[in-house]
């Protein structure tokens, strides 16, 4: 998948456009002789167009000119398989548009996670309405009309860019009137510049003519598998992976999210690893704050005292490097414990620990985690991330004052208060320079 992408990139930004121009020319061309009575394979024809071909001013992206690819291409007419640019043949051209249209969509499908129907749903409109930095389609999967519904995608300037370039070859192809971007590039069952309606074929096709068919592994490089790739980078690098896939997949239940964050049965073992890399580079962080004096949470103490006899034993003034390693694996038991459940706070429950969130033993439950918990561990930058909401929440009190906004104002004091609550020192160094703070903490009190 990032050697398509990899590749993707290259051609999207080095000859994109050009490519589209030629062809757009050789198109023209083919009609023009059409008039004059002249097919595409009559001799006179075919060496106007490879004259078009060889005339055209190619550059790359930095306007030097461009002689070869980095990769080579498999041409069909030519029967080789080569680096040098450009081709000889109108057909080669054509053959190079399928790719850059394959691997259009290749891009958007990776920057979305969207479904093939989804994706190909798309027309003129859908390409960041109203500069929104989304795209727009409509979806029929899950859904209980047969109309379906309109949802759309946050997209990256990078399948922003395969977008437009979609739209150029669409203004090429596409009959007067239409306004769909994906289509069929030569004639067939419906005649060239009808809407596309499998983009597997394309796609399989491209992969074979980059010489990728190698990597594809034992299935075929079908659409489906961009959104499979979404689902694995997600559930190896975001928290609470499940619930931004539900909502970027458009599922109803998490049963059928887990099968694409699993439907690779290497990808647990996988997920665990990283989890074990995670959890070790947080316990780093935390053991750092907590020699420093800096760490909270009523485990800090009973951290600090344990660090200090390890040391202590080790005949050692800091952790070294190694010290530090053999502690962070007693801790979390080789990286399965310790468990991030706000950002800064930490849960150092083990399994047959009791704690509050779970009412006795078990795995800790983020959504109960309370303050008093002994096992909860609060990391330094949790500190800073308490003084910067304080201070946006502040700001907006004010705003809520002047528009006597009171339902928003008694909400955002709840908030300021359990902000406030949460360290003595971060909530003197607010009192300093905050009377609003100060205000608010004095009449909670008081009620």
């Amino acid at each position: 998948m990032s050697e398509v992408v990899r590749r993707a990139i290259w051609l999207q930004d080095n000859l994109g456009s050009q490519l589209i121009e030629c062809w757009a020319l050789l198109r023209s061309h083919a009609t023009e002789a059409a008039s004059k009575g002249r097919s595409t394979s009559h001799p006179k024809a075919i060496e106007e167009r490879r004259a078009i071909i060889a005339s055209f001013p190619w550059h790359d992206a930095s306007g030097d000119p461009l002689d070869h690819l980095p990769w080579e291409v498999s041409w069909t007419k030519e029967k080789r398989t080569t680096a040098i640019w450009p081709p000889r043949d109108a057909s080669s051209i054509n053959i190079m548009i399928g790719v850059l249209q394959a691997l259009n969509y290749c891009v958007v499908g990776f920057c979305t996670g969207g479904r093939s129907s989804e994706l190909l749903d798309g027309d003129d409109t859908s390409v960041d309405p109203d500069n929104s930095g989304h795209y727009q389609a409509r979806t029929v999967k899950l859904e209980d009309t047969e109309t379906g519904r309109i949802r759309d995608w946050p997209i990256h300037p990078r399948a922003r860019r395969a977008l437009h370039l979609q739209q150029e070859i669409a203004q090429v192809i596409r009959p007067d009137g239409e306004g769909h971007l994906w289509m069929l590039l030569q004639d067939g069952a419906e005649p060239a510049g009808s809407p596309l309606r499998n983009v597997n074929e394309p796609v399989v096709r491209a992969i074979s003519q980059l010489g990728l068919k190698h990597l594809t592994g034992n299935s075929r490089p079908h659409s489906h598998r961009w959104r499979h790739t979404v689902a694995r980078l997600i559930a190896l690098c975001v928290a609470s992976a499940p619930q931004v896939l539900m909502d970027l997949f458009g599922h109803r239940d998490l049963e059928m999210t887990l099968h694409y964050m699993l439907s690779d049965p290497e990808i647990a073992q996988e997920a665990k690893r990283v989890a074990s890399e995670i959890a070790y580079a947080i316990a780093e962080e935390a053991l750092g704050d907590v020699e420093a004096g800096t760490a909270g949470g009523a485990v800090a103490t009973s951290l600090e005292n344990g660090i200090a006899d390890f040391k202590m034993r080790r005949g050692e003034h800091e952790l070294g490097s190694e010290s530090l390693s053999e502690a962070i694996r007693i801790l979390t038991f080789n990286g399965s414990h310790w468990e991030l459940v706000r950002p800064g706070v930490l849960c150092t429950k083990g399994l047959g620990e009791f704690g509050p969130c779970t009412q006795g033993r078990g795995s800790p439950d983020p959504g109960g985690c309370r303050t008093s918990c002994e096992h909860r561990l609060e990391m330094a930058r949790a500190k800073a991330d308490c003084a910067g909401a304080l201070d946006q929440l502040l700001r907006e009190h004010a705003i809520a004052i002047e528009e006597q906004a009171g339902m928003v104002l008694a909400n955002i004091e709840g908030q300021i208060l359990a902000h406030l609550k949460r360290w003595d020192d971060v909530r003197e160094k607010v009192f300093a320079s905050s009377e609003t703070a100060r205000s608010i903490w004095s009449s909670r009190r008081t009620a």
